[in-house]
């Protein structure tokens, strides 16, 4: 059981780190039919490698306008990503590694504030040794039995 620990530990480790990464990069916490939750689908128009929900530059905040606007004349969501990937291409284009990519660009480029990453980290810690604790409890509970048990 001592050498499962270790293993157990990183395990939780990376199931939580994972799964946390995973929920912030692709999962839309704007609602849909916003601004946000529709530009959370579109690339930035420049030449950074942006997601369009992280951009706040003068390009990104013309198509934000943009969606704005389509959304006030009562376009849905799905009307909209068909309009910019009509009218703009492979320029509006979001695929799942310039995802990976726009979200790695902000955090490398000091996008997020210290006070979010510490408190990040610390949900990441917690949910691990939330993890840990089951597994190994578990572990030892349904694992094979220690020899001189029961005898």
């Amino acid at each position: 059981m001592g050498a499962m620990k270790p293993a157990l530990l990183i395990f939780s480790f990376l199931v939580v780190s994972l799964t946390m990464t995973g929920r912030y990069i692709f999962n839309n916490s704007s609602p849909l039919q916003s601004v946000m939750g529709v530009s959370h689908n579109l690339a930035c128009p420049c030449e950074c490698p942006m997601v369009l929900e992280d951009c706040h530059m003068s390009c990104g905040l013309e198509w934000k306008n943009v969606i704005g606007g389509l959304l006030q004349g009562g376009v849905d969501a799905d009307g909209i990503t068909a309009y910019f990937y009509k009218r703009y291409g492979d320029a509006a284009l979001l695929t799942p590694a310039q995802r990976l990519s726009g979200k790695w660009y902000q955090v490398t480029r000091g996008g997020y504030p210290v006070r979010e990453m510490v408190i990040f980290g610390l949900i990441v810690a917690v949910w691990t040794a939330m993890l840990y604790l089951i597994l190994l409890t578990l572990a030892e509970r349904f694992g094979p039995a220690r020899s001189g048990r029961g005898k």
